[in-house]
């Protein structure tokens, strides 16, 4: 079962994010020209992640009543349908419209995780959400590049097409080879936090809002740079993104194998740091293309780890019966990080141009410092 939720999961954000840092391209090709790139950009990625915001917590509820499983075959299949509906559009605010739509059929990952945290055995739950968030992680960040090279190839809609038929695969992969053992719980169940704990789901939260929003506020626009620097903008700019992805393909299982002998918190305060230290040196090398894919591949080094941490953390403090509720609340914090890092990244691109870079690094050190102060 890991291997196949892996699996699905790693398509699903390879196929929803190989146009992140294209949109600025993907728009130009719509006809939109001038400041409104960067705009638009934001919009078109924001407006996804902000339904998926909007929703996640009440997928995450269905969840835990009628079964992960079925959370999957209805994200897989309801994105995969505007994907290749997408591949038919000819504006850009028509195409801004269907990614809002297409965040209502959201909370794919958030399942995934519930469903590996709730079935893995108890010994190896650490070890199946770090391979878990590892291949969502990979699919995210190597997503551009696969992108990249179909985009400087063929016309962008032949990616909106596989893309879907992608998430279609998903679909039918998951109903024939995924076996859930779930009894329905018609009834909600009447579970209690103390405050204490409620305190640090939230900061959980927050550091998944903050984090996500690092990442995403230049997600939407690194192109721009990158374009400045290198003629074959889309191969150049869909391999720098990735080289994170390879990176946390890479490290992700090893770094966070050291939670079970160092803790999950001192391992988050750390990859923060680390974090914050990579975003201060993306504004010291944005315009040498070599060293900036240094730097982003040392980026993908510190991300790996922080997630799946947070994940384990919730998955200790919540009983499994409400664990999808939580999960989707996370997602949804996750997901409003996504929508206004995007769509601010996109403003202020505008506005400070480079000096963007430390307000992504200011977002992680407060990360930093909120879970340095505010630690159980």
């Amino acid at each position: 079962m890991l291997l196949i939720v892996s699996l699905g999961a790693f398509l699903s954000t390879l196929a929803m994010n190989q146009i992140l840092p294209l949109l600025p391209f993907i728009m130009q090709e719509y006809g939109v020209v001038g400041d409104k790139v960067s705009l638009y950009s934001g919009l078109a990625y924001g407006g996804s992640t902000l339904m998926m915001a909007v929703f996640a917590p009440l997928w995450g509820i269905l969840a835990d009543k009628f079964g992960r499983k079925k959370m999957l075959l209805r994200a897989s299949f309801g994105m995969g349908l505007c994907m290749i509906i997408s591949s038919f559009l000819q504006t850009a605010e028509s195409f801004i419209i269907l990614r809002f739509i297409m965040g209502l059929f959201s909370g794919f990952n958030s399942a995934c995780i519930a469903l590996i945290a709730v079935n893995a055995p108890q010994d190896k739950i650490n070890i199946s959400l770090a391979k878990l968030s590892s291949s969502q992680i990979s699919g995210s960040l190597l997503g551009p590049l696969f992108g990249g090279i179909l985009m400087h190839f063929f016309d962008f809609r032949i990616q909106f097409f596989i893309s879907g038929c992608m998430l279609f695969i998903i679909f039918f992969l998951i109903l024939f080879y995924v076996k859930e053992n779930f009894s329905p719980q018609l009834k909600q169940q009447n579970i209690k936090l103390n405050k204490e704990k409620y305190k640090f789901i939230f900061i959980l939260f927050i550091t998944s809002f903050l984090i996500q929003y690092s990442q995403t506020f230049i997600g939407p626009i690194i192109g721009l740079f990158i374009s400045n620097l290198i003629e074959y903008k889309e191969l150049a700019t869909g391999f720098c993104f990735s080289l994170a992805g390879i990176a946390s393909a890479i490290f992700a299982p090893k770094i966070t194998s050291l939670s079970s002998k160092y803790g999950e918190i001192k391992l988050i305060l750390f990859s923060t740091f680390f974090l914050f230290i990579c975003f201060v040196l993306h504004y010291f090398t944005y315009t040498n293309y070599v060293l900036f894919c240094l730097i982003r591949f040392l980026t993908g080094v510190s991300f790996c780890s922080i997630m799946p941490n947070v994940y384990s953390l919730i998955r200790k403090n919540i009983p499994k019966e409400i664990n999808s509720k939580f999960f989707g609340y996370n997602q949804s914090f996750f997901g409003f990080g996504a929508f206004f890092g995007s769509l601010s990244g996109g403003y202020f691109y505008n506005i400070y141009n480079a000096n963007i870079f430390f307000i992504c690094a200011g977002c992680v050190i407060s990360s930093f410092l909120m879970f340095l102060f505010f630690k159980r």
